[in-house]
Formats: C-alpha cells, structure tokens, sequence
C-alpha cells in the first residue's frame, strides 16, 4: 500500500532557515531528506479507490509540476478532485500538500495553475481547498472548482434489478468569483454576471451575445476574462 503523508512547506522552510531562491537550487534528494521529520501520515482508504470505477483523479498520471515557492524546482504531481487534495510523488512515498496553506501548483505541460484558497462551495460549505485559475488580476479572479463525486456499491434488493458497483464519476465543474480577497459563486445568469460589472456592462452584453459566450463553460469565461482585461 502506498504511503500517503502530508506535510507544510511554510514551515519546513520556516525551521531549515532556507529561502525561496535557495530552494530552488536543491535536487531530488536534498528535499526528501529536508521533509523528514515534517510528514505525518494520513490514513486514506486505498481499497475504496482501488474497487471503484471511474477514478478520483483529474489525471491519474503523475504530470511535471512547479510550486511557487519553489521556484523552477518540478515534481510529479496530480489532483484528488473526490478529495480535493493535491498529490506529489517522491521516490517511493505520495505525499499530500496541506490545503490549509497558501501554494500556487503550475501543471507544466498544459500550463494549468491551481491555488488554494477558502471559499464557500455550492452548498453553502466553508472549504479549504484548491481551484483552477482560469483568469486573474490583482483585484479580481475568475476560478474554477474540479469535483469527482464517489457513490457506494449498491446490490441488488431482489434479484431483479441490476446491481451497481461502487464509482467515481466527474460532476460538473464549479465556477467562482474573486473580488480582492472575496470568493463567491460565479453569477450563472446573464444579468446577474453583468451586475458585477456595472461600468461595463453594455459592452459585455454585447461580447457575450455576439460570441456566444456561456457562463458555464471554463473555455468561454477563460475567453470572456481576457476580454475584461482590455477594458
């Protein structure tokens, strides 16, 4: 079974004395040896993945990643999007980063960046966890939230009808807003979006109609962002 841990790079950093411009000189074995002592094991269940469909992951593979604080320093990194958790591999153990903390994750290949944040979800759930960066400016963000819901097996109840094996399966993604430090649900309706931006309000109409923007789709808000950035 796979060693799951956690661990906080604000403090590693913190205690070993070590900047970000000097972390970024240190290889592969200098950091598993600076995380020692900074881990703590967490205990998921591995067999409940393992016997579903579907899968927890956005992308089951390991992909190069950067963290911020890090500098060009890369890892190999996937999201739980079931969990929520951000995953690297080192050597042998998969460690888990501690949301509760401030990190900015660069995916290199797609040039995809999560950040975590606190926000409250769809159901009104306070959360600490990590959201896509799907646009941003100092003063304001468009972010999206990546869910994989996981339901239990359910057998059959009278040899009729079909059982059901236990399975992930990817729900649709989540859209927020960020206003300075102010995380709040995207605004799904046209009119209610528009109020966000009430000196410009006319032009986006006008932008959103013409290129048949939906607020429901990451491609289009990410299209939509770079047009509020010209105004």
């Amino acid at each position: 079974m796979t060693h799951i841990k956690q661990f906080i790079f604000i403090t590693l950093i913190t205690l070993s004395g070590i900047n970000t411009s000097n972390a970024q000189d240190l290889n592969h074995q200098s950091t598993q040896n600076l995380l020692n002592g900074f881990i703590s094991t967490i205990n998921n269940d591995f067999d409940k993945v393992k016997n579903a469909k579907g899968s927890p992951y956005i992308s089951d593979i390991f992909e190069v990643v950067k963290l911020k604080r890090f500098g060009d320093k890369t890892f190999y990194g996937r999201y739980d999007a079931n969990l929520g958790e951000m995953q690297l591999k080192l050597d042998n153990d998969t460690i888990v980063l501690n949301n509760a903390e401030k990190y900015e994750i660069t995916f290199v290949m797609g040039k995809k960046i999560y950040k975590s944040y606190n926000y409250k979800n769809d159901d009104d759930i306070l959360k600490q966890g990590f959201l896509v960066v799907l646009g941003e400016t100092d003063s304001m963000a468009f972010l999206k939230e990546e869910v994989v819901k996981y339901y239990e097996e359910k057998p059959s109840t009278n040899g009729y009808d079909e059982a059901k094996p236990a399975e992930y399966k990817r729900s649709k993604d989540v859209f927020y807003y960020r206003s300075g430090d102010d995380i709040t649900l995207l605004p799904q309706k046209r009119k209610d979006f528009l109020k966000l931006f009430p000196k410009n309000s006319e032009d986006l109409k006008e932008f959103i109609k013409e290129n048949k923007i939906s607020l429901k789709d990451g491609e289009d808000l990410i299209t939509l962002f770079k047009h509020i950035k010209t105004l």
